[in-house]
């Protein structure tokens, strides 16, 4: 038997804002369970920890990391490389969701019941394009990033092999779904959407963003230059995995972008498309992360 049977990533970037809540309603899904939750802070320079410091869980046990970089993928690839617990199933969930009371059992049920799976998405229930996010984890193959699981036996496949999400990467935990649905083997393999399933009673609620709030503006104008540099990533990476497999992708995704440049150019469809495009190409000059292990801030 697993020592626990959730382990759960928390992502947090300066999350002050929505960090409590979050934990909050992790503990609560955790109820009856064993389970673990590691925060990992981002680069984080606010009062995230204070606040962590602060809460008293019920239900679960509770770490808090903090990382000298901002960036998803070097804590994504800590956690599931030297950060995660021996556990039915290693959740990764964003630290500005709230997330339903049975949620993670919903989720756990989902992979349970469908052995083929390695990887099963909560559902959103709000935020703009909530309907069609649901929708397409559902029926579509897509991994829902702000909260979902994997099964333990496809992260140790994966951490078998070497594999690393590359640093900076926007889409990293689509890059995570493209493994599962090819079983690592995007060459001899055909995408198979049956490992990426969605479940149906998993579902999840975020604070929309106001243009009232400046802190909202700021993230929704990074917001879309992610999500065009996020196009150039999707293209870069099916130039290389296809040709090459998972393990020629390269330590930084600015990389793979710059390369694919050399032979190909944007499209973008508007002035609007544009304009975010060229702020997302003046990001590829920005220096290098290096990978980033994290100091333990505390443990309970």
């Amino acid at each position: 038997m697993a020592l626990f049977d959730f382990d759960i990533a928390v992502y947090a970037a300066n999350e002050a804002a929505t960090i409590e809540a979050c934990v909050a309603s992790i503990d609560r899904a955790c109820a009856e369970r064993r389970a673990h939750i590691s925060v990992l802070l981002n680069g984080t320079t606010d009062s995230s920890i204070a606040l962590l410091n602060s809460m008293r869980l019920e239900h679960a046990s509770i770490s808090v990391y903090l990382f000298p970089v901002t960036d998803k993928a070097n804590a994504i690839n800590h956690f599931l490389y030297r950060l995660r617990q021996d556990a039915e199933a290693h959740f990764g969930i964003d630290a500005y969701t709230q997330i339903a009371p049975g949620a993670l059992r919903a989720i756990a049920e989902a992979l349970a019941a469908q052995p083929q799976a390695y990887i099963a998405s909560g559902l959103p229930l709000t935020g703009r394009s909530a309907q069609a996010m649901a929708e397409q984890s559902l029926h579509g193959g897509a991994v829902e990033g702000r909260l979902y699981a994997l099964r333990p036996s496809f992260v140790d496949k994966l951490v078998e092999a070497g594999l690393r999400l590359p640093l900076q990467i926007y889409r990293g935990d689509p890059l995570l779904g493209s493994m599962a649905a090819h079983d690592l083997d995007p060459i001899g393999t055909p995408w198979d959407s049956r490992r990426i399933i969605g479940a149906p009673n998993a579902t999840f609620a975020i604070t929309p963003l106001s243009i009232f709030r400046w802190r909202d503006i700021r993230r929704q104008y990074r917001r879309e230059i992610r999500q065009a540099r996020g196009v150039m990533e999707n293209e870069a990476i099916k130039s290389i995995i296809y040709s090459a497999g998972y393990a020629a992708l390269p330590e930084n995704a600015n990389d793979m972008i710059a390369t694919w440049l050399k032979t190909n150019h944007p499209q973008p469809r508007s002035l609007r498309e544009r304009f975010f495009i060229n702020r997302a190409l003046r990001q590829l000059n920005a220096p290098r992360i290096s990978p980033a292990a994290p100091e333990l801030v505390f443990s309970r």
